[in-house]
């Protein structure tokens, strides 16, 4: 979110706020965005009116989802009729005296309010999801930026572009995605997922954002990877360190949230790592290599209706390695099935892995 002089108008100021709402409106916002967004607050009492006008004004939208998402259709086409059917009606007194003269400029006033916010709230909406790509399970998808850029998305998985004069921006909100970037060493290149940040020109990297961390691995060029926006435990010099700088062939795996003491003092380290493995997704494939079978089970979920559980905890470090198939569900549930110490108990919504009972 940029920031804006003392001059900035009114139009600015709604404009910002309504992207602002939409941002916290669309899931979990990352430390570092919170911190843009406090600081945005605090820039003028005008900024905090304008969020709680835009709040406000939400809770007018269309919906029949009772968890209050909003009907974008519905709302854009009351936009478009922004004359007539976005006009606040306002309750009245009944009186015999005729109404004040004046009283005309102000109703017509807030009914022109009441309609650009209408139709600024509509845009910002439409403008938030036309940036914004997702995948389903099982789904993947490729998006091709204006730059001449492309992300492939892995299943359940979401990203939302911002493209400027300056700078590419992409927020992964969920799951793992590829990046080809084309090369303009005028606009940087940037992922954030949640506290990291992964900078790049000219390059091709995935990103892979998990529930406890997020996993860089750069398969050609170099790429700068920071952490921003994390609260650490205990208090932290004044100069902020260097970005990790990672070459082809190199990942790194950095915590998600908040910084543990022991993460202070061992900060992560890049390792040499097996990119085919890493990207092997791309061509359909899930390749493991004594992986706990709890993220066997996760990646796993990622592509099948039938979500694997693991009932006996003692089995969630189990070690699981092999090659097989994204599409092909029985390639995984077959090895699963042939170990003695395994039992699987099927339904037609979930796959329960269980120690087998001793005869």
């Amino acid at each position: 979110m940029s920031k804006r002089t003392s001059k900035a108008t009114q139009v600015d100021i709604v404009a910002e706020a309504s992207a602002w709402f939409i941002e916290f409106r669309a899931g979990p916002v990352a430390s570092s965005d919170r911190a843009r967004f406090d600081e945005w607050l605090c820039q003028s009492p005008q900024h905090i009116q304008a969020y709680l006008e835009i709040s406000a004004g939400w809770a007018e939208l269309p919906t029949n989802d009772p968890q209050g998402h909003i009907d974008i259709a519905a709302l854009l086409e009351r936009a478009r009729h922004s004359g007539d059917g976005n006009v606040v009606s306002l309750p009245q007194r009944p009186s015999t005296h005729p109404p004040r003269a004046r009283a005309a400029p102000r109703l017509l006033s807030a009914a022109l309010a009441a309609a650009a916010l209408l139709v600024g709230v509509a845009f910002w909406v439409f403008s938030y999801e036309a940036n914004t790509y997702r995948t389903g399970v099982g789904e993947q998808r490729t998006v091709r930026l204006l730059d001449g850029s492309t992300i492939e998305l892995n299943a359940l998985s979401s990203v939302r572009v911002r493209l400027s004069s300056t700078l590419r921006e992409i927020d992964l909100k969920r799951g793992q995605a590829l990046f080809h970037v084309a090369k303009d060493p005028a606009r940087p290149f940037i992922v954030r997922s949640d506290v990291t940040s992964v900078r790049a020109v000219g390059t091709e990297f995935d990103v892979y954002r998990k529930a406890t961390a997020t996993v860089v691995t750069v398969v050609e060029g170099r790429v700068a990877v920071d952490e921003v926006g994390f609260t650490a435990p205990t208090p932290q010099p004044a100069s902020q360190p260097e970005p990790m700088l990672l070459d082809a062939g190199e990942q790194v795996t950095l915590p998600t949230g908040q910084l543990t003491a022991d993460a202070v003092k061992r900060p992560p380290r890049a390792r040499r790592t097996d990119v085919a493995v890493a990207t092997a997704w791309v061509e359909k494939r899930l390749i493991f290599e004594e992986t706990p079978l709890a993220e066997v089970a996760e990646e796993f979920n990622r592509y099948n209706t039938r979500r694997l559980v693991i009932s006996d905890p003692e089995l969630r470090s189990l070690g699981i390695s092999g090659v097989y198939a994204s599409t092909d569900p029985d390639s995984l549930l077959g090895f699963l099935r042939a170990q003695p110490n395994i039992q699987l108990t099927e339904t037609a919504t979930r796959i329960r892995i269980s120690l087998r009972e001793k005869k």
